[in-house]
């Protein structure tokens, strides 16, 4: 969320994760749940991607 989009009104921040939700649903056929926060609101990660090596044999 951008700080113009963010507002303290409950009632337009539960639409707009609709839409959100909704135009997910139509692209990608993917039903997700969205939850909106306040810009900065999500820690960044610290440390470094893990390598995974896929052994298995088809």
């Amino acid at each position: 969320m951008t700080d113009e989009l963010f507002s303290d009104e409950i009632k337009n921040l539960e639409n707009k994760e609709r839409e959100i939700e909704a135009k997910l649903a139509s692209a990608l056929l993917v039903h997700a749940k969205v939850k909106l926060v306040e810009p900065k609101g999500i820690p960044r990660s610290e440390g470094k991607a893990k390598r995974i090596v896929d052994k298995r044999q088809v």
